[in-house]
This record gives C-alpha cells, sequence and structure tokens, in this order.
C-alpha cells in the first residue's frame, strides 16, 4: 500500500518531532542521572543498554542502532573494554564476527544505571494518572511491535 506524500510528511514530522522530545525529555535526564558514571560517554551507556537488553550483538548490529559509523563504534567497544564492561567472543554461527556482551562488571553497572533511570522515570510521572501512564506504555508497546515488522 502506498502512503500518499501528505501522510509520508506527517509522518516524517512525528517521527522527527517523537526523537528530539525523546531525547529532550528521556535521554538528557537518565545521562544527567548517571553523572557518577563520568567515566563513560553517552553512547557508552547505550552500548551496554542494548547488550543488556539483547544479551549480544555484533558492531554492525550496534552501529546500526546508533546511527554512526562502524569504526566509531569500534572504539567505543574498545574503552569499555577496558574499562571491564565489554567482552567479545567469536559467534558460533561465524567464526568471522565478533559478539559482544556485558561482563559481569557491565551488567552491575547497567543494573545500577537502570536504578537511576527508574528514579527519573517516577519522578517525571508521578503527577500523571496512572491510566494516562498505561496508554503512553500501550501506545510504545504498539510503536515497536510496528516497527519490528518493517
Amino acid at each position: 500500500m502506498l502512503v500518499s506524500n501528505e501522510a509520508a510528511s506527517e509522518l516524517r514530522d512525528l517521527l522527527f518531532s517523537f526523537l528530539g522530545l525523546f531525547h529532550e525529555k528521556f535521554i538528557y535526564r537518565f545521562r544527567k542521572s548517571n553523572e557518577s558514571h563520568s567515566e563513560m560517554k553517552k553512547n557508552h551507556i547505550k552500548i551496554i543498554s542494548f547488550l543488556y537488553r539483547d544479551d549480544s550483538l555484533t558492531s554492525t548490529e550496534i552501529a546500526k542502532m546508533l546511527d554512526l559509523e562502524k569504526g566509531s563504534v569500534t572504539t567505543l567497544i574498545d574503552q569499555l573494554a577496558e574499562l571491564g564492561l565489554v567482552s567479545r567472543c567469536a559467534a558460533p554461527h561465524d567464526r568471522r564476527k565478533s559478539l559482544l556482551v556485558l561482563t559481569d562488571l557491565g551488567r552491575s553497572e547497567m543494573e545500577d544505571i537502570i536504578g537511576n533511570e527508574l528514579k527519573v522515570i517516577n519522578e517525571m510521572f508521578h503527577n500523571h494518572k496512572t491510566d494516562d501512564i498505561q496508554d503512553f506504555v500501550n501506545s510504545l508497546r504498539h510503536v515497536i511491535e510496528f516497527l519490528n515488522k518493517l
């Protein structure tokens, strides 16, 4: 099914509005709540967040998620490995590829970060109705399900 130019334009505008608001309302506040992890840059935290959620990823997969060049991601991963947060292991299905996984220290750091981010979420949502919050969660769940179909 083709999307009209008008609908495509609105969709594009909504996506960029969402992206801007997501960074302004959430990512910025999350980063501020994690200033105790000063040795980590914002993209470091994003990488270990992806690895925490997905267990293992290739650097190519992470580069796509962050919209960065693979070389830039390799540098970030090398830094995380130096901090003892990430390790590389051979992919079982393709020995030429490396999978990235969190170390025990990386998992522990991520759990601390998640704790800080949950506090931020609770502060942001404490004045909102439970029904509104549940509608927001359901809408996000629907968006994620739809995007996974693309």
